[in-house]
């Protein structure tokens, strides 16, 4: 274009921050000549900066029409599709093309951006693969790389990618996190423990990280060494300089000596009992509530894990009480889950079926989330009409391994797999390892479902060591006892299990559909595909209705060692329930499984919601808990009655 000195004027004001000039100019101009892409770009890029998203993404979509060949203009609006929550818009439009110069390149991040925010992890490891290996020395793209790559399961190269990032900007505490995370999914514990500690000597009186430092030693079970930062992280964050841990892992305020000089580090100190909440350090978390107060610190300036701790005390209205005074904002979601827990504590479910629909609107990204889980429903659906009598007559199936297969416990989420997996990690020679993406690694050598027909020898053969060799990753050296995969939703995953692992044991936990379906959807997931199904009731009963159809399918289709557990009898008499199990999983009896709540507690930090459930004694009142929602539930009943009644309801 040749000089014009309207676009002239209105990229000077741009330029300068002047937008309500430069918008003026261009609105203008393209009342008069609508059909100039520049114009049209540059008031995109001015709405955007506006806050009008949509209006702004508009004018970038009719300059990337009228100049379909300028790739800086679809790069500028895939990102302002992004920006505006419409991820899935600009994955598609930045699409891959065969050129490396800059401006391709600029697309293929656009592109890794969107795939980022929608979690499309495969897409979004391309993208950010494409980027680093063009030479362009960006920490901040190595790091998403290894995010990415992590996000999938491929742990060593998520490490590389770290590393890469980590060598870029070495002073990024950030980064060594990431990497010392990664390094322990990856197997490689003593290399994390040493990117750990490095992180803590960079700022030895941080308090906060050596909190951070202490949840990932719990994570990786290594309970001792995480009780002694969190020593040291509660002498940092109360000034109280004399403590003591427990054998128990109860940290102890001593009684002898003055306070420090040290300020109370009221920041430090809440998440100090956040952690100690999460973790099931109960009776640390009382102490240091206790302590705290003593040094002017009082509940309610804790908040959310003062609540937390009421509650598990049996005071819901202290419980209520002190979570109201924290504003629900601050993290939405755990908020409005502890006040439906509450007031399902008081009675009152009509309340706290309330409290669960807000938490679910709160999460972000809500209407994206509810998009992909329509899109896995469908999926699931698909998987269910693909597994016909003719279908399986075309797998193959591998001989039994030379050493011992894994067993692997399923059932649909809040069936009381958590509980259950804690009763079997009290067993000596069994090692549970807690939703870990194992079968993943198998899956990617195979490819989907649909491919398992064609699936010969030597690909089973590899898949089926790829899967050892992570599993080896995860347990102890020289482990000889049983491995127990406690994945719930391998339930979709028996075509490969029975492929790889003809002589494996499943183990089935059942329990009664609409308790199922209601804790799902009261419980506040962590968001993926699957979980996404339980921001909404008729989601989560259709979700169950999808999975239970496959897993039935599965059974009667394929030839499975499966022992089912019934979740209402395990907590009404759990020996007579445990002692089957034992037998069916070769497994000589241990009266010490019985004693959960110790396992629990031994476990640190447990992944899964129901982290702070598995301590508590042994209730009924989880069974036939619906009952008391039967109101709010009425409009899935019809779905979910028809399945209570199959299983023996």
């Amino acid at each position: 274009m040749e000089h014009d000195p309207d676009l002239a004027e209105a990229q000077s004001a741009f330029r300068r921050g002047d937008l309500g000039r430069a918008r003026a100019i261009a609105e203008a101009r393209l009342a008069r000549e609508p059909n100039l892409p520049l114009l049209q770009h540059l008031l995109g890029l001015i709405h955007c900066r506006q806050g009008n998203m949509d209006t702004g993404i508009d004018c970038l979509r009719r300059a990337a029409e009228g100049e379909a060949g300028n790739i800086a203009y679809r790069v500028m609006l895939a990102r302002a599709l992004t920006d505006s929550g419409r991820a899935a818009e600009a994955l598609e439009l930045a699409a891959p093309s065969g050129g490396t110069g800059p401006p391709e390149l600029a697309m293929w991040h656009a592109r890794a951006e969107a795939a980022q925010a929608l979690e499309a992890w495969p897409d979004a490891v391309e993208a950010w693969a494409v980027l680093c290996s063009s030479g362009a020395a960006d920490w901040h793209a190595w790091k998403d790389y290894g995010h990415s790559l992590g996000a999938i399961g491929r742990w060593h190269e998520a490490v590389a990618a770290l590393r890469q990032a980590a060598a870029l900007n070495p002073t990024e505490p950030d980064l060594i996190r990431a990497l010392a995370i990664a390094l322990a999914r990856a197997g490689q514990h003593q290399d994390s423990a040493d990117e750990l500690l490095r992180w803590i000597e960079s700022e030895p009186d941080d308090p906060a990280r050596r909190i951070m430092l202490a949840r990932l030693l719990a994570d990786l079970g290594r309970q001792d060494e995480s009780d002694a930062q969190l020593t040291k992280a509660a002498e940092l964050a109360t000034g109280i300089a004399e403590f003591d841990v427990s054998g128990d892992g109860m940290i102890e305020i001593a009684s002898a000596g003055a306070p420090g000089e040290r300020a109370v580090d009221k920041p430090a100190l809440r998440e100090l009992a956040f952690l100690l909440e999460r973790t099931n350090r109960t009776d640390a978390l009382r102490t240091l509530l206790t302590d705290a107060e003593a040094r002017g610190v009082q509940r309610e300036d804790i908040g959310y894990p003062a609540a937390a701790m009421a509650l598990r005390d049996g005071d819901p209205n202290e419980a209520k009480r002190l979570l109201l005074t924290e504003p629900p904002d601050r993290d939405p979601t755990r908020w409005h889950r502890l006040m439906a827990r509450i007031a399902d504590a008081l009675d009152d479910p009509a309340a706290a079926f309330a409290e669960a629909e807000t938490m679910n609107r709160a999460a972000r990204d809500h209407d994206v989330w509810r998009r992909r889980a329509a899109e896995y429903l469908l999926w699931v659906r698909g998987l269910a009409t693909m597994l016909t009598p003719e279908w399986v007559s075309g797998l193959t199936q591998l001989p039994m391994a030379e050493r011992r297969s894994p067993a692997f416990l399923v059932g649909f989420p809040r069936s009381g797999t958590t509980l259950l997996d804690t009763f079997l990690m009290g067993h000596s020679e069994a090692a549970v390892l807690e939703e870990m993406p194992l079968m993943h690694q198998a899956e990617t050598v195979l490819g989907d479902s649909v491919q398992l027909p064609g699936a010969g020898i030597a690909s089973l053969e590899q898949a089926r060591g790829a899967y050892f060799a992570e599993l080896d990753r995860h347990l102890p050296p020289a482990f000889a006892g049983l491995a127990i995969d406690k994945m719930p939703l391998n339930l979709l995953a028996m075509p490969y299990v029975h492929c790889l692992f003809p002589d494996a044991g499943v183990i089935f936990v059942q329990r009664h559909p609409c308790d199922v379906v209601l804790s799902c959807f009261m419980q506040g997931f962590a968001l993926n595909n699957a979980t996404a199904c339980f921001l909404d009731l008729g989601d989560a009963a259709a979700a169950y209705d999808a999975i239970m159809t496959m897993w039935l399918r599965s059974r009667e289709l394929l030839p499975l060692r499966v022992h089912t557990l019934v979740y209402e009898r395990l907590i009404a008499a759990p020996e007579d329930e445990l002692r089957p199990l034992i037998d069916f999983l070769g497994l000589e009896w241990q009266a010490q499984m019985l004693d959960h709540r110790i396992t629990a507690r031994g476990r640190g930090a447990i992944g899964t919601p129901s982290y702070d459930q598995v301590v508590e004694p042994l209730s009924q009142g989880s069974s036939g808990r619906w009952r008391r929602y039967e109101q709010q539930l009425e409009p899935v009943l019809p779905l979910l009655l028809p399945w209570a009644e199959r299983l023996g309801y």
